[in-house]
């Protein structure tokens, strides 16, 4: 009996040292490999992004993809967590977090119980979260099985190790950082926004409260409110006892009527829960992108940030600070002015204002109040310019050595086409058959001037100018429709670039949306750099403002007014032009005073004609009140005054319509020198040393796009053959024609 006695002690001493051993050799499997603390030091959390306004001012948030899974969370210090709701969260999840060094025996003695029953959960301290949310993420979703004895097993060492070399403070910083808080919240930041539409710091004690009692299981716990208020009440009663808040200021937070997003509450004057129901349970859900203020600017910001950034480094990384162009006054402005319109049935609309040296985009508005979708007018609808196009033609008349008063006639014309007779006309359908100043022409928006001012200056110099206007041209054919607005097209905030030019120099700009973006240590890591083209030399550039201006001052011989009156502001210097495609289905304003440039678009998404009341509307009607609201309310107590004049240039008076110098005539810039011929002369033409006035040869080939099967070539207007590389410029006529019919301009 003594023997089996001895056999048995044997038997159980080796079961147990068994047991020890493989329980060791187990240990060392999963400890061998712990993270190192260095991996802590690198971790980039996910993150929420923010969008701000050039002032700082938050407009957006852009939530974070973790796990293929849109994730709401931005990181904060401990200073901006309200301490009320850090000490909840602390005496909530682990009342002796400041008095143990990592891991709390007390606590996982008490927690043996929940490992017996298969829940491992059981003994976590604030520091071992952390390590489970960072440096053990992988294993974090493993709470049973080896998987999970691997975790619980890592945890302990590694929040040693977290303790020996980070404050208190900082722990806790990150806890509040990584914790789940339900939906897609990660993180004190998130929680504030999902369940009270707060900042963290702005949290009071009963919200701090209601957090914290939500971590273990805030998907669950947040379905029952009034579970959720009797853990509360324990909770306040521990941090009176912990010595954190006073009986007080316990007793005025259960009184405080808390009610957290998507549920309906009623309470009894001491604080006690009459009724609660969930109404809506999604609204708690942080949505993946959240726009305050200028929607469209912001969708904006997100295309042009994922092409020069990626979609990983904006949405997969997240945490950055997006420093916008966007001024909050003048997007204000823009909103308040596009508001209420009466504008043509079914119409749409984009406005854009940008600061004319820089390009940076200053407000933008990319469809009508109330529109839904995320199509942006402003920069994604390539529509014709219309007349907004006539600057361009008579800038390059004026780069050519021509004058505000050139003389072309306003008389009928014809051009064969592959689709027949092409007969521009004038807006009204009416002509003077005379000859008019390129100035008086522009003032009255006239074509058939136009059409002859392209093609005496030649239609390829238009085209390859318009095309580095950032102008659109069909199958990237010049032809002479184009003079006036025809097989070219450009959006809104293209628009506005190409009229930069005429006032900051002769640069177009290319927008800017963005002036920096810093990531969440501050740090730029990026910052695009201003990108400009010269188009103009700032003499002509300057001559076109001075038409512009003439476009909206100039009261020509026989009108009360001229077409953009409504375009003039009190106290500002205001120049622009009016554009209306065939049958109205583009109408424009484009315009600039010192300090703005903006572009007004209105127009059906359809393509089809536009009607308002039954009739045909014109965008000098309908466009620069509209234009005229926005930019007098976006630059109030801003400076007024001119743009700089170049040197170069003087002031004389001559008559719009016959170009002659006359001391009562409009005032208008010249250059210096050909003003001192026109004075010396004082003949028609208006400018001796000009081209000369426009002819027209009888096969100007095709006047609009029709194909790509025509080709441009130079012809001697003399000879009316192919022009030689000796032919006088003067001489010279560009053509659009097929290529099978070059032999007929190929002269023996």
């Amino acid at each position: 009996m003594h023997r089996l006695i001895r056999v048995l002690r044997v038997v159980i001493f080796a079961g147990v040292l068994g047991v020890l051993g493989a329980g060791g050799y187990v240990s060392w499997l999963l400890l061998r490999d712990l993270p190192s603390l260095e991996t802590l030091e690198d971790l980039r959390f996910t993150a929420t992004s923010t969008f701000f306004t050039r002032d700082g001012i938050p407009i957006a948030d852009l939530a974070s993809v973790e796990n293929g899974r849109a994730i709401a969370r931005q990181l904060v210090r401990l200073s901006e967590v309200s301490p009320a709701a850090a000490v909840a969260v602390v005496v909530s999840e682990d009342q002796r977090f400041f008095r143990h060094y990592g891991i709390d025996f007390i606590r996982l003695l008490g927690g043996l119980y929940y490992t017996f029953r298969g829940d491992l959960q059981g003994g976590s301290t604030i520091t071992t979260q952390v390590v489970k949310n960072t440096l053990l993420k992988d294993l974090a979703f493993e709470r049973r099985g080896i998987s999970g004895l691997e975790r619980k097993l890592k945890e302990f060492p590694l929040a040693i190790q977290v303790e020996r070399r980070y404050s208190k403070e900082e722990i806790l910083e990150m806890y509040l950082n990584v914790v789940p808080w339900g939906g897609n919240a990660q993180g004190i930041w998130a929680a504030a926004q999902a369940y009270f539409g707060k900042e963290p710091s702005e949290l009071n004690l009963a919200e701090g409260a209601y957090l914290a009692v939500l971590i273990p299981a805030p998907n669950t716990r947040y379905l029952d409110f009034s579970a959720a208020r009797r853990r509360m009440k324990v909770l306040l009663s521990n941090m009176v006892s912990e010595g954190w808040v006073s009986q007080a200021e316990a007793d005025a937070a259960w009184r405080y009527n808390l009610v957290p997003k998507g549920w309906e509450v009623v309470y009894d004057e001491n604080g006690n829960l009459k009724s609660a129901k969930l109404v809506d349970p999604s609204v708690r859900i942080v949505p993946e992108r959240n726009v305050r203020l200028a929607p469209y600017f912001v969708y904006e910001v997100q295309r042009y940030l994922k092409e020069k950034l990626g979609a990983d480094k904006l949405r997969d990384q997240g945490g950055l600070r997006i420093i916008t162009t966007l001024d909050l006054r003048m997007q204000s402005a823009a909103e308040k002015a596009v508001t209420g319109r009466r504008l043509p049935d079914q119409a749409q609309l984009a406005l854009v204002g940008l600061e004319p040296n820089s390009g940076e985009v200053l407000a933008m508005v990319g469809a009508r109040p109330g529109t839904e979708g995320e199509f942006n007018r402003a920069t994604q609808a390539w529509r014709s310019p219309g007349s907004a196009i006539k600057p361009f033609t008579y800038g390059v008349a004026l780069e050519a050595g021509w004058t505000q008063a050139t003389t072309v006639r306003d008389s009928p014309v014809e051009y064969p086409t592959p689709r027949g007779v092409w007969r521009p006309k004038n807006f009204d359908g009416t002509y003077l058959d005379r000859p008019v100043s390129i100035r008086y022409a522009l003032d009255r928006s006239l074509n058939l001037p136009a059409i002859r001012t392209a093609e005496a200056i030649g239609v390829q110099r238009l085209g390859d100018k318009l095309r580095a206007a950032g102008f659109r041209l069909t199958n990237n054919m010049a032809v002479l429709a184009n003079a006036i607005g025809g097989g070219a097209d450009i959006t809104p905030m293209g628009l506005a670039a190409a009229y930069a030019s005429f006032v900051n120099g002769g640069y177009r700009v290319e927008p800017q949306l963005v002036l920096r973006v810093e990531d969440s240590n501050g740090r730029i890591i990026f910052q695009p750099e201003p990108k400009k083209v010269l188009l103009w030399t700032p003499q002509v550039a300057y001559q076109i403002w001075d038409m512009l201006k003439g476009y909206v001052y100039d009261v020509p011989p026989g009108f009360r007014s001229s077409l953009a009156a409504g375009a003039r502001i009190p106290g500002r210097i205001v120049g622009g032009k009016t554009g209306t495609s065939d049958e109205a289905i583009d109408l424009w304003f484009a315009g600039a005073t010192r300090g703005l440039v903006a572009t007004l678009w209105i127009g059906r998404d359809d393509h089809k004609p536009q009607r308002m009341g039954g009739v045909e509307p014109s965008s000098s009607m309908v466009n620069p009140p509209i234009w005229r609201d926005f930019v007098e309310q976006a630059l109030r107590g801003r400076p007024t005054g001119d743009f700089p004049q170049p040197s170069g240039l003087v002031l004389a008076n001559f008559d719009l319509l016959t170009g002659n110098i006359s001391s009562s005539g409009v005032a208008a810039l010249f250059p210096a020198r050909q003003l001192q011929r026109i004075q010396a002369s004082n003949t028609q033409p208006a400018v001796l040393d000009a081209p000369p006035q426009p002819t027209y040869i009888t096969r100007p080939g095709p006047a609009v796009a029709s194909g790509k099967a025509y080709l441009t070539i130079a012809v001697d207007r003399v000879t009316n053959c192919l022009a030689a590389p000796d032919t006088p410029t003067e001489r010279v006529v560009w053509l659009q024609v097929s290529e099978g019919g070059i032999g007929e301009y190929q002269c023996n």
